[in-house]
């Protein structure tokens, strides 16, 4: 009886060893968990000065906001803003400002207009937010608005507050890169994101970096995020 007693703990702990040996087997073949990235094409500027409407655009396109009119939707939102059918913002105002107030009012005003979903957005602003912030927004399928200030390019008086896009991410909070929609068309040697140690993920104006890097010498200082519709 006790010989059988210990063939079977024998026994039990061989298959729970096994067990062990073969959850470690998959815990290192298994392929490293991939990047998160919503369904957010990037588009280049259509015109120098107009990649803040692309970015607009991108949001709205998103969340099934319709086109108000006049024309095309970019030169739509633009006339939102001013009143006016030239397709741009008023020349003081920063891309991220205007970005801003597309969210803000662009949805609810296409509402009012047509009577169709969604109506008014929500968001939440803040000047900077964490790694596990951007992850839990991506994650909860929502893009973040930030604004940068680069260097200006030569040629280029002022620092410009310019609006891109947060779409996806790599990694975890130690080790986060941050994968954006800048539709801006930089000159090869004037690209902030290859300067500072990011890719090109997308010649259309996608980019991978850094969160450390972009935040630093990207000089992120705005952001609109929960953003969602009501």
């Amino acid at each position: 009886m006790m010989r059988q007693q210990m063939r079977s703990f024998g026994q039990k702990t061989r298959l729970v060893l096994s067990a062990g040996a073969a959850a470690i087997l998959i815990a290192f073949t298994q392929p490293a968990r991939a990047e998160t990235i919503l369904d957010i094409e990037p588009a280049p500027e259509l015109a120098p000065g107009q990649a803040w409407a692309s970015v607009a655009e991108m949001l709205m396109v998103y969340y099934d906001v319709p086109n108000t009119g006049p024309g095309e939707m970019q030169c739509s939102l633009a006339f939102y803003l001013t009143g006016t059918q030239n397709c741009y913002k008023a020349p003081e105002e920063s891309e991220f400002s205007a970005v801003s107030r597309v969210v803000k009012g662009y949805s609810q005003f296409a509402y009012e207009t047509f009577g169709v979903l969604p109506g008014a957005m929500r968001w939440a602003e803040a000047k900077t937010i964490q790694p596990a912030d951007i992850i839990q927004e991506i994650k909860f399928e929502r893009p973040v608005l930030v604004q940068i200030e680069p260097v200006p390019n030569e040629g280029e008086s002022n620092v410009e507050k310019r609006a891109v896009l947060i779409v996806g991410f790599d990694g975890n909070p130690e080790n986060l890169q941050l994968i954006l929609n800048d539709p801006k068309v930089y000159q090869p040697t004037q690209n902030p994101y290859l300067e500072f140690g990011g890719r090109i993920r997308d010649n259309s104006g996608q980019y991978q970096i850094g969160y450390a890097d972009f935040l630093s010498f990207l000089k992120w200082s705005a952001t609109l995020y929960k953003i969602k519709p009501d």
